[in-house]
């Protein structure tokens, strides 16, 4: 290993809006020399198949300012959608000692990942892991699943010399499927805040035209959903509960942001209302940091969500969260802390999300909330990541004896505000 730079390979599914900032920003820092092998096109040549036939390719820059390459399949071609059974015989290639120091990749999920793991294994090369898996979303497996997950999950995990932790529940997670302590480094999943911040700031017009767009005067309080319109995102809560508190308030109005499977039978639920649910439709990703300003406050009633980070993009955005305690993103020192910067309500309790809806109609809560929102996702942007592998990289580097300079990060982070325990549901 050479002494002044580590070479970190990345495997990754696909380009995404998260972590091709991310990545960019990683490929900045002295000391890293950054390789990611993206295993389909998703999100270039084509948009979310599961966003439904709106959809678009991003149309936000996610490849400049850092090395890749796009593998092929089996087919000898780049796939442009994410597939649970591919497999990339370029990796037999590139995963090497003498190509990387170390690799990291997400979970399990497809069998790339899998042969990632076994070649790790084989040749020595240290394996960074991370995930957003939590108990909660467990729970929708059977009996039988949760068996053999308990004997063969400890044995996967640790397969990884370090896993990269994004929040308490995936902690929780981690430590119940057989990780020790010593091996959880913790970080997050990355939002770009500041290009949402700059987008803002940049578009006054734009977001005033929005919310002139989406609110029937300037008494309405919006509030939204934005996400797949897919069984585990529980749209139907949202739009139920949403409908109730306007009963009681009339200046509650909700809009959907997505598309998806359920859409049409979405469009024939809000044709029995009056328009105090409008479904907006796709948005794409260069005006989501508009939409989401354009709101008051965010919900997400999912029933299975391992760690939304549509609430984290909403909050850099200035939009106080409603957050179902099925997702996984809500806790002590979590991206929710419930009455600290937020509501967290329990799913499936539709008249328990109408008193949060209702309570969120006060100014002075949503005031707050918005400000203690902003602190902490600065806990949490993409630089939090960023520390996290600066962290682990340095420890492997002290495992191979490498006395060397420290990597360093060259954005330094402002002091992140206090972490204060909040009362959970």
């Amino acid at each position: 290993m050479d002494n002044d730079v580590f070479k970190l390979g990345v495997v990754f599914t696909h380009p995404t809006q998260h972590h091709g900032p991310f990545w960019r920003k990683l490929s900045e820092q002295p000391g890293v020399d950054l390789k990611v092998l993206y295993l389909s096109s998703e999100n270039q040549s084509a948009g979310d198949t599961f966003l439904g036939e709106q959809a678009k390719p991003w149309d936000v820059d996610l490849l400049s300012g850092y090395s890749y390459k796009y593998l092929k399949d089996l087919s000898g071609k780049v796939p442009t959608q994410r597939k649970k059974s591919v497999i990339s015989p370029g990796l037999f290639r590139w995963l090497t000692p003498q190509n990387f120091d170390g690799i990291f990749m997400q979970s399990f999920v497809n069998y790339s990942y899998r042969l990632t793991a076994a070649l790790c294994k084989l040749r020595g090369i240290p394996l960074i892991m991370q995930n957003d898996a939590s108990m909660m979303s467990d729970a929708r497996h059977s009996r039988l699943r949760l068996i053999a997950m308990a004997i063969l999950y400890p044995w996967m995990n640790n397969l990884a010399d370090y896993w990269l932790s994004c929040g308490d529940h995936n902690e929780i997670h981690l430590r119940h499927y057989g990780v020790s302590d010593d091996k959880i480094i913790r970080g997050c999943h990355p939002v770009d805040g500041d290009r949402f911040r700059q987008t803002i700031a940049a578009q006054p017009e734009e977001l005033q035209r929005i919310r002139n767009e989406l609110a029937w005067d300037d008494n309405t309080i919006l509030y939204g959903f934005m996400g797949k319109y897919i069984e585990r995102k529980n749209p139907f809560e949202f739009i139920n509960a949403i409908a109730k508190a306007h009963q009681q308030d009339s200046r509650v109005r909700g809009v959907l942001f997505g598309g998806g499977d359920l859409e049409p039978a979405i469009n024939q639920r809000l044709a029995e209302l009056n328009g105090e649910v409008i479904n907006h439709g796709f948005v794409n990703q260069s005006q989501v940091p508009l939409y989401f300003s354009a709101l008051d406050v965010f919900v997400s009633t999912s029933w299975i969500d391992p760690h939304p980070l549509v609430v984290s993009e909403a909050m850099v955005s200035g939009t106080p969260p409603i957050l179902s305690d099925r997702c996984g993103n809500w806790g002590y020192s979590d991206t929710v802390r419930h009455r600290y910067n937020g509501l967290v309500y329990p799913c499936g309790k539709v008249d328990s999300l109408v008193n949060a809806i209702l309570e969120m109609g006060d100014t002075e809560t949503r005031q707050r909330y918005r400000n203690c929102s902003q602190e902490v996702f600065n806990e949490q942007d993409l630089y939090c990541e960023i520390e996290a592998f600066l962290e682990v990289m340095e420890r492997i580097k002290t495992q191979k004896g490498v006395a060397s300079t420290q990597i360093m990060m060259t954005h330094p982070r402002s002091e992140p505000a206090e972490r204060i325990p909040a009362e959970m549901p």
